[in-house]
């Protein structure tokens, strides 16, 4: 039994760390993994390619169903599918030379060519931090798995602005005004840490400058896709609707509007 027969085994036995509970609530993921890995083994022999470093299988996306296109869904999962440990993007230099000789001659740069990896190996626990359906945030996840998966994930992703990395510490400088103000609106603390954060994030992606609204709405997904994640609960911070706080709620502020607010986390006695 090669890898990919055992990761079809894996599957559908849904033993692994948070992988049953994956398939249950994100549509389309189970498929889209088997999918990827039949397709994989039903390719001839003559026809099969491997990383030139690992020996793994590799398998192009874009071409496995009849209309050689993929989805904005399909996209989203195979995200997932990248930080879950499944599959592994592969640059044009990791392909065999034939293949990269016949992807030159007819430009074809922008093929779905992904490495299926080793499902003993996966990471579905990973997934918990995501919230369903939402769509993953760069910066956020630069912060919660590491600069290069983050990359990985969305290096065929990236929007014409591209993204921002923020340092940790710099976003201390929002746990800090949280502890000061008690709560606060996400839009004004937006506009505090733009104004006050002393190291500029980095870019990844087309350095296209943001207008201040743009940076400030960027600010915000970021906050919210951290508070998803449970980034916050190191700091006693949470975001809620203001009408939902029982203490420190803000006057004159709509009951729905989001803002960020100190909250003590319980500590369960043992």
């Amino acid at each position: 039994m090669n890898y990919l027969e055992q990761n079809i085994k894996l599957i559908h036995d849904m033993k692994l760390d948070n992988m049953e509970n994956s398939f249950k609530h994100i549509t389309g993921l189970k498929k889209t993994l088997l999918t990827i890995n039949k397709s994989a083994i039903k390719i001839p022999e003559s026809r099969q390619t491997y990383h030139t470093n690992t020996g793994n299988y590799l398998i192009r996306y874009d071409t496995i169903n009849s209309t050689n296109k993929v989805s904005d869904r399909e996209k989203y999962l195979l995200q997932l599918l990248i930080l879950s440990n499944c599959i592994r993007r592969v640059s044009f230099y990791d392909l065999p030379l034939k293949i990269q000789q016949k992807y030159a001659r007819a430009n074809d740069y922008r093929a779905y060519i992904y490495e299926i990896l080793p499902l003993r190996n996966a990471r579905f626990d990973r997934l918990r931090k995501i919230k369903k359906d939402t769509p993953l945030n760069y910066s956020a996840l630069c912060l919660i798995e590491g600069v290069e998966l983050a990359n990985q994930v969305f290096k065929r992703f990236t929007t014409y602005k591209g993204y921002y990395y923020f340092l940790p510490d710099s976003l201390e400088l929002i746990a800090n005004y949280v502890w000061k103000k008690h709560t606060a609106t996400l839009n004004d603390i937006a506009n505090f840490y733009l104004d006050n954060m002393l190291i500029r994030p980095k870019i990844y992606g087309k350095n296209m400058p943001l207008n201040r609204d743009e940076e400030v709405t960027y600010i915000i997904s970021v906050l919210k896709a951290l508070n998803d994640s449970g980034w916050w609960k190191k700091y006693d911070i949470n975001i809620k609707r203001n009408g939902q706080l029982r203490r420190n709620k803000l006057q004159d502020v709509n009951g729905n509007t989001l803002v960020i607010t100190e909250e003590k986390r319980k500590i369960k006695s043992t």
